[in-house]
């Protein structure tokens, strides 16, 4: 009559299963709050960016409209075609973020708006007098440009190519 009973599970069995499913739990849970969280920053970054970007554009909007006033002006002004181009130099000459090139044809007017520190939003104008389409520019070009702001070595630049260093120049 001394039988011993040979259970199947035990309780530290239900324990280590139990224990096992709340670390799953819980390791998941701190992974999607890691998720979340990323997901959040990588948002409101795009956010500022964004907002930066037609911040800028807005203000090289208005740069382009003084400009086609400042254009429609001196093409009132000026009795020959001669006359408008030459007169563009001088009519920006004052302005330091308007850059006039009068050795293209047509005169290209440039200018850069900050974005942000490492950002500039970058506009190209052409000048053209006004004719068929009595457009007093065209834009060439409406880009944003990464500001170089790395400081390394300047003239030369070493790289190890496994065997020894090559220098380029």
């Amino acid at each position: 009559m001394n039988k011993k009973m040979t259970g199947g599970i035990n309780v530290g069995t239900s324990s280590i299963l139990v224990t096992f499913v709340l670390l799953c739990l819980v390791t998941f849970a701190a992974l999607s709050f890691l998720s979340a969280n990323s997901d959040y920053r990588l948002s409101l970054q795009t956010a500022k960016r964004t907002t930066e970007y037609y911040e800028a554009n807005r203000y090289a909007e208005l740069y382009m409209a003084n400009i086609e006033g400042q254009l429609s002006k001196h093409y009132q002004r000026s009795g020959s075609e001669k006359d408008y181009y030459q007169g563009i130099e001088k009519l920006f000459a004052d302005n330091e973020m308007i850059t006039v090139n009068t050795e293209t044809s047509p005169v290209t007017l440039t200018y850069d708006v900050p974005v942000s520190d490492t950002q500039n939003l970058h506009v190209c104008l052409a000048v053209a007098y006004p004719g068929k389409d009595d457009a007093l520019f065209h834009i060439v070009s409406w880009r944003t440009q990464n500001i170089d702001i790395w400081s390394g070595q300047e003239d030369t630049q070493l790289l190890d190519d496994g065997i020894g260093f090559m220098e380029f120049e």
